[in-house]
């Protein structure tokens, strides 16, 4: 029952007879024990320690549970310790949330975003929540909605990016659409557009490409403000810094509490290009 209905795996049971316990009505029992209808099993996951140096810095928290946490991240933070980053990243400062708030738990990141990119951060709090999240259980795949303004005019006011996308070089940092590349889709939607040749776009990912988003809307000739790596033509950047796209809706199903929508607020920088880019509405 455990594995066909809930998505436990095989791996994960061992370990719960392990390190764990199951209960059937509050009393001890074997993985093999018959449960009769009516009867309440409770599996209790084994402990496990925070696998990340906890480091204090700013953690916008948008939902929290047992199961589950969710960060809107700051744009210029890296979302998982790296050689060149290994104090200073969004796992380092749910680790010393985890610590101060009395959690124990590993950092499994469920979504994880580039290191210029803000927006929503999902985090299971133990193995079997972040099995079940990439498992074919979850009622709907995770969907992830972003926005993002460009520079330039998308042909359509809506539509799809079927266009696969594959490594340009040898460096194994920058994409591009290219022939042998891995099928990508991305669906757009224009909800404003500026005077000042700009627009902003919501998106919704069919796959989850590295860089899906900023090759495919520089592909189509309308590159993400800001974009370092893929807006290359001098286009102006009306004060951004950094990648003007955000990851502002994440759907997500779990096993306690259920089917989950949730919804970020732009970062200061974007919601002030916003208002830099409303000065010149196009008409």
């Amino acid at each position: 029952m455990l594995i066909n209905d809930y998505a436990y795996s095989s791996r994960l049971l061992r370990r719960i007879v392990r390190d764990g316990n199951t209960l059937i009505n509050s009393h001890e029992a074997y993985l093999t024990g018959v449960v009769k209808p009516g009867d309440l099993v409770r599996v209790v996951m084994p402990l496990e320690a925070i696998d990340v140096l906890p480091v204090p810095g700013d953690l916008d928290i948008i939902y929290e549970d047992s199961e589950i946490l969710v960060a809107n991240k700051d744009a210029g933070v890296v979302t998982h310790p790296t050689k060149s980053h290994g104090a200073d990243t969004l796992a380092n400062r749910i680790a010393y949330y985890y610590e101060q708030s009395g959690q124990s738990a590993k950092i499994r990141f469920v979504s994880r975003l580039d290191m210029d990119t803000s927006g929503l951060v999902a985090v299971a709090k133990n193995k079997y929540v972040h099995h079940y999240l990439q498992s074919h259980r979850v009622i709907d795949p995770m969907q992830k909605g972003y926005v993002a303004f460009v520079n330039g005019r998308m042909p359509e006011s809506e539509g799809t990016i079927d266009l696969p996308i594959g490594l340009s070089d040898d460096t194994g940092i920058k994409r591009e659409v290219r022939a042998d590349g891995k099928p990508s889709i991305t669906h757009y939607r224009v909800i404003d557009d500026f005077e000042a040749g700009a627009q902003m776009l919501s998106l919704r990912l069919e796959t989850g490409r590295t860089h899906q988003i900023r090759v495919h809307l520089a592909h189509c000739g309308c590159p993400i403000i800001g974009d370092p790596l893929y807006n290359t033509q001098n286009n102006q950047n009306f004060g951004m810094t950094r990648t003007a796209l955000h990851a502002k809706k994440l759907t997500l199903s779990l096993p306690k509490a259920g089917d989950l929508s949730l919804s970020a607020p732009l970062k200061d920088d974007m919601a002030e290009l916003y208002k830099t880019l409303s000065k010149g509405r196009k008409a």
